[in-house]
């Protein structure tokens, strides 16, 4: 297939992706204006291509951190879609309150917790990446997985069970 007719192509197929995923994301956060959560999606596929990470997995982390509000802010003082701590978000060199870098932030953070992870089985890799995403990669080493925090136990299921819901399972 010549790239003009691959683009020709691919185009109509990224664009119904891209809206799919919309569409999720309004269902998170009914709020969003359909001109907002097109480009959201978009980032959001495009970051999570970029990081090589499924960009449904970061589509569920995103709808349990914040519900896709750009604006949250946690009782801790977690900010943004991804709620990445301030000194998480200037350690990945992220404003938390901008919405397309706090993304960015949430995805490289949450690819780095997968690497880390990455020796383990599928499963395992992605419950420590998403325990450590919560409470820190930290206490999920000290625990030898996901840390007896009910908060984090609570969190790596809905991430999991969203993540396999949007995959179709």
């Amino acid at each position: 297939m010549r790239t003009g007719t691959a683009r020709r192509v691919l185009r109509p197929l990224f664009a119904s992706l891209i809206l799919a995923y919309a569409s999720a994301l309004r269902a998170f956060h009914p709020g969003l204006d359909d001109a907002h959560a097109t480009r959201l999606a978009a980032r959001v596929v495009a970051e999570a291509d970029a990081a090589g990470i499924d960009a449904r997995l970061v589509v569920a982390l995103v709808a349990v951190e914040s519900s896709w509000r750009p604006q949250a802010v946690s009782p801790a003082g977690a900010r943004g879609l991804g709620q990445l701590m301030p000194a998480t978000a200037a350690g990945l060199g992220v404003d938390p309150d901008d919405p397309d870098a706090n993304l960015h932030g949430t995805v490289v953070h949450l690819a780095g917790l997968l690497t880390r992870y990455g020796r383990l089985p599928a499963q395992d890799r992605v419950e420590r990446a998403i325990a450590a995403y919560n409470a820190g990669a930290g206490a999920v080493d000290r625990y030898g997985g996901v840390p007896p925090y009910a908060e984090t136990r609570l969190e790596v299921r809905r991430v999991i069970a969203l993540w396999r819901r949007l995959c179709g399972r």
